[in-house]
């Protein structure tokens, strides 16, 4: 009995193996078409999900805990099955392209499609995910029963179920598309960094530069989460990636448990708005937009260095009003033989950047950016690229690829739904029958509304429902479509500090053993400016880097000023003059807002204030020293 139930672990090799061929193979595929061009949709899309569905059934348990026995062969049934309807869908591309209902057969592939991505989406996603898009497709059977403003004639199962599993215009639409042409150049990328031990390099550096300076390692959490964050597309994931070693470092210093969390919960959502990559959002943006991607990064840049420009504030006033010091040098790595062993690495990033500001398209600058980072790696042995890591790179890239598959499907399936039904335009009367033409009542209303759907969603899943759903309500009430976008986006991406669900801050609160509660109402409190700049680059797209020199350099100028006005305020402290009470701080807020809004009388209006609050709280001192000497 003993033999029979280890059979399955005798196949973990073997398992391995193959998965590792698949994998690789993937990789070069999609490498390859994003430099000679992407084959047919379903080809190049099928491919992705079927590469992304095996690995997961493969490699996530159907429960917490994997059995042995039953549940390893039901896993390889589940792979075998989605490699047999993914290669039927791929063969029959042509055909169904051509029918407005699939086939008999067709459809039971179909169904065997949604079931399994289904089953995938619960593994890797959580239930959450399952139940939104199932409410999609119910929708679309009830329509005739709903209210007028969301009424619709109703579509029958095997409609629904052609148009959303059997075509382009769902699964297999435009975040799949996006899935399997660009973010996968960049995980790409990503891998072959943390595989040739980049990743190290580029954790090493800020922990050289601010480890030792009071609040260093809350410092190095700031600077390392908002690097690796815009690349891992999840804010749990970066907790748990970078919390794991830079949370037990700040409560080591003097931080709170509370406050360690969530610092890393801040710093990891910010890199999820941080360019170039935005949790690969970046890139679905510019689809959609039907603009450049270089565009997107330029209007995303401002907002995300006010975000952790204030964050960093936070982090070093707390610091200050607490004593709190850096770590001992000798306990951090020397900052010359860090550069001197890895400045390198830093060229391909650079090349990166300047090709994507050249016009490059987004998928042959980041392939010369890995070749460059192979290439470069042969000058310092612990970083070499060798065929062995060149292929480690490559497998590690379909495995990162799987989350992001996964949610693309999903929000397919909302995608498809949506369209189908036109549920954005009644929505869109909706919002506009309870806002009118009240536009600052419309952005609080699509603030809560994108903080809902954002609750427990990856960056990327979020980020397509809000942009079908709420965005074009904004468009069409006068909102420029980049403004929008950015707005929907940066809200749903601060679901995850905002409770009662912040889930950012509940996965950092376990990792510091702090109160999930406390915890998120404190990366609530840090992340604070983030909640009130989507309203000010709405009104004035200055922030977004767009109008001349001059306006630009004001806007930039002031709106950096503002910020760590506003980060005093958070944290009730003025640097060199100490506490502040209520009505200074009070002050202190409203000129730092003011001061970030672009606009020369809102300008004047922030000195004003900024300049009042410093007056009171020295005539405050003043008041303390002659009390003193008495």
């Amino acid at each position: 009995m003993k033999k029979e139930m280890d059979r399955p672990a005798d196949n973990i090799k073997l398992l391995s193996i193959a998965l590792s061929v698949l994998g690789s193979g993937t990789s070069v595929f999609y490498l390859f078409t994003a430099y000679f061009g992407q084959l047919t949709p379903m080809i190049q899309r099928g491919l992705l999900l079927l590469t992304g569905l095996v690995f997961c059934f493969m490699s996530t348990p159907m429960f917490k805990k994997r059995q042995r026995g039953w549940t390893f062969f039901f896993d390889c049934f589940l792979s075998a099955l989605s490699v047999i309807s993914l290669v039927y869908l791929m063969k029959r591309e042509m055909a169904l392209l051509q029918l407005v209902v699939g086939t008999p057969l067709d459809l039971v592939v179909g169904s065997v499609v949604l079931i399994l991505i289904f089953e995938a989406t619960r593994r890797t996603l959580g239930l959450s995910l399952v139940i939104i898009p199932l409410i999609f497709i119910f929708y679309g059977f009830i329509g005739p029963y709903m209210p007028d403003v969301i009424r619709h004639g109703g579509f029958k199962p095997n409609y629904i179920l052609t148009w959303v599993a059997l075509t382009p215009r769902g699964v297999f639409g435009t975040a799949l598309y996006v899935a399997s042409t660009v973010i996968i150049v960049f995980i790409a990328f990503s891998a072959f960094l943390r595989v040739s031990g980049a990743i190290k390099f580029f954790t090493d550096l800020p922990f050289s530069l601010f480890g030792w300076m009071r609040g260093g390692p809350a410092k190095m959490a700031v600077i390392a989460s908002s690097l690796f964050g815009m690349l891992s597309g999840s804010v749990v994931a970066n907790v748990t990636g970078t919390g794991s070693f830079t949370i037990p470092l700040m409560k080591r210093t003097g931080y709170s448990p509370k406050i360690a969390g969530a610092i890393e919960a801040v710093a990891s959502t910010g890199g999820q708005i941080m360019p170039p990559v935005m949790g690969t959002a970046a890139f679905v943006m510019a689809e959609i937009l039907d603009i450049s991607y270089w565009d997107v990064c330029i209007g995303a840049f401002l907002p995300a260095v006010l975000y952790f420009l204030s964050l960093f504030i936070s982090v070093d006033l707390v610091a200050v009003k607490t004593g709190l010091k850096g770590l001992p040098r000798n306990e951090l790595p020397n900052i010359k033989k860090t550069l001197v062993s890895g400045w390198f690495l830093l060229p391909p990033v650079i090349l990166l950047i300047y090709l994507l500001s050249i016009g490059w398209s987004p998928m042959k600058a980041c392939l010369y950016a890995i070749f460059l980072t192979t290439i470069l790696s042969y000058l310092n042995k612990d970083y070499r690229m060798g065929p062995r890591k060149i292929y480690e790179a490559l497998v590690q890239t379909a495995k990162d690829m799987v989350l992001v598959t996964i949610a693309c499907a999903a929000a397919g399936i909302i995608i498809g739904m949506v369209s189908l039904t036109n549920l954005g335009i009644g929505i869109a009367t909706m919002l506009e029958a309870v806002a009118g033409k009240q536009l600052l009542l419309l952005l609080v209303l699509s603030m809560i509304l994108s903080m809902i759907f954002g609750m427990g969603m990856t960056t990327l899943a979020a980020y397509l429902i809000l942009a079908l759903l709420i965005a074009p309500v904004l468009i069409k009430l006068g909102v420029q479509p980049l403004a929008a976008h950015l707005f929907i986006f940066y809200f749903g991406c601060l679901s995850m500090i905002t409770p009662p669900v912040a889930i950012g801050a509940y996965a950092g609160a376990a990792i510091a053993g702090s109160d999930p509660m406390k915890t998120g109402y404190a990366a609530w409190r840090l992340g604070l400016i983030a909640f009130i700049v989507p309203y000010f680059f709405v009104y004035n797209p200055a922030l977004l880097l767009k109008g001349s020199t001059v306006e630009l350099v004001l806007a930039i100028s002031t709106a950096l000023l503002g910020t760590i006005c506003f980060g005093m305020m958070i944290e009730g402290y003025l640097y060199t003059q100490g506490g502040i009470n209520l009505i200074e701080r009070i002050l202190l807020g409203l000129g730092g807002l003011t001061l970030i809004k672009p606009g020369y009388t809102s300008d004047f209006i922030g000195l004003g204030l900024l300049g009042a609050a410093f007056l009171f709280k020295y005539i405050r001192n003043l008041r303390q020293v002659t009390l003193s000497r008495r």
